[in-house]
Formats: C-alpha cells, structure tokens, sequence
C-alpha cells in the first residue's frame, strides 16, 4: 500500500486575471478554482488518476479542514485526515495574471487567455499539539516493509521541524517501509541520515541546499553523488521543461527529456513526477521505466489545468524516446 504524508495541506483557491497584477488596486477574476492542495495530497489524487490506491495523512482543522476533506474524498482518494482542536486549514491564493489571445485561434469562438505570472500567497495552517503528532507516529508506525511511504512538503512552523526524522525512528528496523521524500532543501539534514529509498529535488534546491551552481549535468551528477555520501539511496532530480536526472544506489544514472508541450500551469507537476514514478514501479519493480513514467507524468501535468488524467499522461509517455538525452545545458 502507498501512504503520503502532507504535514500542512491547503485549499488552493487559484485566480485568472485578464491584466497583469496591479498593487493596490481592485481587480475582478475572469475564472477561479477551489482545489484541495498539498504535496501529499496532489501524489495521492494523481496515483488515483493512474489507477493507484493510495491513503493521504494529514493535520486539518477548522471549516476549511472540512472542505479539505469533502474535495479530497470527492476525487477517490482515501483519506486518513487527523483533525486538530485549534486553528484552521490554510488557504492559499494563486493568482496568474495574462491577456487574451486571439478569439480566432479558439474552434468554439471563445475568448483563450494566456497565462502570464503567477503570484502565490500560502496561509499559516492550524496549530498542532504534541498528542496530535504522537497520533500520526502511532498510524504511521503501523506501516511494513511492503509499504511506501510518501513524505512531502514544508514543516509549518506549527510543528517541530525535525518531525520528519521522527517519523523515521517510528518504524520497526526489520520492517521499515520504502520512504519518498519530496520536500525543502533544508529538511535534508533530517532525513537523508536514515537512507530514505528515494528523494525528489528541484534543480534549485539541490543547489541551495549544496551551495554550488548547478548549469549542466555533469555538475548534477556530482551533487546526486555528494547527497549519496550522506545517505541518500535513489536520487530523482527534477529539470523542469529540461526533464529529470535520475541516479540509483549503484551509481548507475539516466538523464530523461521532458515530452514537448507549451506550459499551462506548473503547480503539482513536481508532486505528479512522485506518483508517475510510484505507480510505474509498484507495479514493474523497474527503477528505469518508473523514471520515464515520472517525467511523462510530471509533463502531463505541466502542460494540464490541474492534476493531469491518465489519458493525458498515456498520450505523453507514448511520444517519449526511451533513450537518455546527456545534452550539457541545463538552465
């Protein structure tokens, strides 16, 4: 069975505007979404869509916890929600900005609008007490070796922010579940000690979190090789429109080209790549297929409004070369 874990999921309220962003000023949507967020939360609903069952944890509390809840369930997601007494789910705002394309371009005559920038303001979360956090290490301890076991996302600062590594020393050593971590850089510290079975980084917080510039793959190779020194097993380095690098435990690497596509809305394609690879490898155990199947999905959500269908991210990996692309630049 696979679990993720999202120590502080949201509702998304994501915003179009017709115009740029104007400071101060009074503005009106020409479209608006409620969608239930948080990294653990996306995995989980793109597993659902790739016909993948999995269980989402998480704290929620408040009115807002309670429309979490409903919208999660509504999409086929089980969920393993622990509700706390104080506070309230936070809400977060995405506003994209854009102008309108041309009408003609559009088959049913209506008005395309084209993204521009989007600005994100994330809320503050519910406060979690210590009982709470003994709850989920009691759930989670629960957990055997023919698990997986997704931890994503930012620690709030309602919680303590080595909890990660908490949840590490809550399983027994004969027969700890296959950990994924998909979070900052700065929980690295935390985990990578307890040899997590996979980590998910960005380009730019590999960089951060080794303080070196990163601009081609060989300098990627080396930052996953310097990560596995601290622990780290299986390495998946998210390129973005560039696709992703990949290094396993023995050292063996493969670089994968993202599918083509024009970018429609990046929020949940890093959480996409996690469940692409999850749902490819529980079910061929192959590290190298699972690695193609994570940029396809990863693209198909990229290129998507929302989390990416099956169908989406079938037609991508159908159009994919199963042949490394070790082209130099990276940014």
């Amino acid at each position: 069975m696979i679990y993720t874990v999202t120590m502080s999921p949201s509702l998304d309220l994501v915003i179009q505007l017709a115009s740029p962003l104007q400071v101060g000023q009074t503005q009106r949507a020409i479209k608006e979404e409620l969608r239930p967020g948080g990294k653990g939360i996306n995995i989980s609903i793109m597993l659902h869509n790739l016909g993948v069952m999995s269980t989402a944890f998480g704290f929620v509390a408040g009115f807002s916890g309670d429309e979490l809840m409903r919208m999660t369930a509504a999409t086929g997601v089980k969920t393993g929600f622990l509700r706390v007494r104080r506070g309230r789910t936070r809400i977060n705002i995405r506003i994209k900005d854009g102008t309108p394309a041309e009408q003609s371009a559009m088959q049913d005559g209506t008005v395309k609008w084209a993204h521009g920038v989007q600005t994100s303001i994330n809320g503050l979360g519910p406060e979690v007490a210590p009982d709470d956090i003994q709850y989920l290490m009691r759930k989670l301890a629960a957990l055997t070796a023919e698990d997986y076991l997704v931890l994503a996302g930012m620690v709030p600062p309602s919680l303590p922010q080595d909890i990660y590594s908490k949840v590490f020393t809550c399983f027994k050593p004969s027969a700890a579940p296959k950990v994924i971590v998909d979070a900052p850089a700065d929980q690295f510290k935390y985990v990578l000690k307890y040899h997590p079975f996979l980590i998910k980084p960005n380009l730019r917080e590999l960089s951060d979190y080794l303080k070196l510039e990163l601009k081609d793959a060989p300098s990627v190779l080396e930052a996953c090789h310097r990560l596995q020194c601290e622990g780290a097993r299986n390495i998946l380095v998210s390129l973005g429109a560039h696709g992703a690098i990949f290094v396993d435990e023995r050292c063996t690497s493969l670089r994968v080209s993202a599918p083509g596509g024009p970018l429609v809305d990046k929020t949940g394609a890093g959480d996409s790549m996690i469940a692409g690879f999850l749902a490819d490898y529980h079910k061929n155990k192959s590290l190298e297929s699972a690695v193609y199947m994570a940029v396809a999905t990863g693209s198909a959500t990229a290129t998507s409004e929302g989390i990416a269908t099956r169908e989406q991210v079938e037609k991508l990996r159908a159009q994919m070369s199963d042949h490394a692309d070790w082209g130099e630049a990276l940014i």
